[in-house]
């Protein structure tokens, strides 16, 4: 379906799509190595990153990217830090690119105008598809199956109720350190990936 300005319409895309189209992309590009370098996966599809010092403060947000999505502009800081957030914000700005792109209106200054302006209701849809692609793309669910899997001895829906409360975290602590990624991307993703367990808001507080 195209994008209509007058219409507002973006394509439904189920979690499965969105997470293809992160897998698609990591077979460019991706060496295999963990934590995934997003900072390579932008310099591969030609994206600049630029810092900002006191983003946040101004704008309210943690990075955007450009109208000709050639440049994602994030906070300093966390550019800095190298921080989880950080990542994690850079591979959303590339589900824009990735997902929206061919959508985006030239009339329009700004995506984030664009958003705001153009899509009215729909920009939760959008957000939403951007976070779901960065989840994917920063912790993929054939490398999460794999680690919970050895981590909990065999199958980690099985399993995982086994383990006392300490083993519990820091199993999951060991996690977010592999795919360096924040407590509560973490807990979506193993809430998307492993569906058939149960009492997976304990496992979100568990993490935190």
């Amino acid at each position: 379906m195209a994008y209509s300005d007058e219409g507002g319409q973006i394509p439904y895309l189920c979690k499965a799509e969105i997470a293809k189209r992160a897998e698609e992309l990591l077979d460019e590009c991706w060496d295999g190595a963990f934590p995934i370098n997003v900072e390579t996966i932008c310099d591969y599809l030609g994206v600049a990153v630029v810092p900002v010092k006191g983003l946040v403060g101004a704008l309210g947000v943690d990075a955007y990217i450009s109208a000709d999505f050639k440049t994602i502009y994030v906070e300093q800081q966390g550019y800095e830090d190298e921080s989880y957030r950080y990542r994690f914000s850079l591979a959303h700005e590339l589900g824009h690119l990735v997902l929206h792109r061919e959508y985006f209106s030239s009339r329009v200054d700004g995506f984030e105008e664009w958003k705001g302006l153009v899509l009215g209701k729909m920009n939760g849809c959008v957000e939403f598809q951007a976070n779901y692609f960065a989840g994917s793309l920063l912790a993929p669910e054939g490398e999460l199956v794999g680690v919970m899997n050895k981590e909990f001895g065999g199958s980690f829906a099985k399993n995982c109720w086994n383990k006392s409360h300490g083993e519990f975290r820091h199993i999951l602590y060991e996690a977010r350190r592999f795919f360096m990624v924040s407590e509560q991307v973490l807990a979506r993703r193993m809430c998307d990936v492993f569906p058939g367990a149960e009492g997976f808001d304990e496992i979100a507080g568990a993490i935190r």
